[in-house]
């Protein structure tokens, strides 16, 4: 049998056979514009957060927390979420003492910035997303951020102590944690 006549049967079997029916059900879903507005007020907030707690350039750093949020907007992505991260933790450098409190809340925030800014590189402002695409990662998102409490406020209860030893094995702890739950 020739290439074209198996062409031919192949089609005609395909039209006395149709594909049976598929159904399809969605979820509750969220539109993907309300993901990338929350990205930038995400971006924006965590920059503001940690610029609010120094006395160095405030103004500064809410000009750099507009123009971050902008970028969102303009540019969704990793970059503008990871610069926001790094200007925070820059910034708090600038506060006083050895360990700022405000790191309890502004780490959680600076893990929704990153989550939030692949969410919006990776939708349209017109798609929906369904809310149990959310839950796959959930369990994960929760264990870093719950981790990152608990060795912050160690942090803070062992503060009084000398901290130069306990910042290294802290960092190292939270080094750790990010490279094991790293997708390879």
């Amino acid at each position: 049998m020739s290439l074209l006549a198996e062409v031919r049967d192949l089609n005609r079997r395909r039209q006395e056979r149709p594909l049976p029916p598929v159904e399809v059900e969605h979820g509750p879903a969220l539109p993907g514009g309300v993901l990338k507005t929350a990205a930038a007020l995400a971006v924006a907030g965590l920059a503001w957060a940690a610029g609010s707690r120094t006395e160095v350039l405030p103004a500064l750093c809410t000009v750099i927390a507009l123009g971050l949020a902008v970028w969102t907007v303009l540019r969704p992505g990793p970059v503008p979420s990871h610069l926001a991260v790094v200007l925070a933790g820059v910034t708090l450098l600038g506060s006083s003492g050895p360990f700022d409190v405000a790191v309890l809340g502004i780490a959680p925030l600076a893990y929704l910035t990153v989550r939030l800014g692949w969410w919006a590189q990776h939708v349209g402002w017109r798609t929906r997303v369904e809310t149990a695409a959310w839950g796959a990662a959930a369990g994960r998102d929760l264990v870093v951020v719950g981790a990152t409490v608990v060795l912050g406020g160690a942090a803070w209860a062992l503060g009084a102590a000398a901290v130069g030893g306990l910042v290294v094995v802290g960092g190292t702890a939270l080094v750790v944690l990010g490279w094991s739950l790293l997708p390879r």
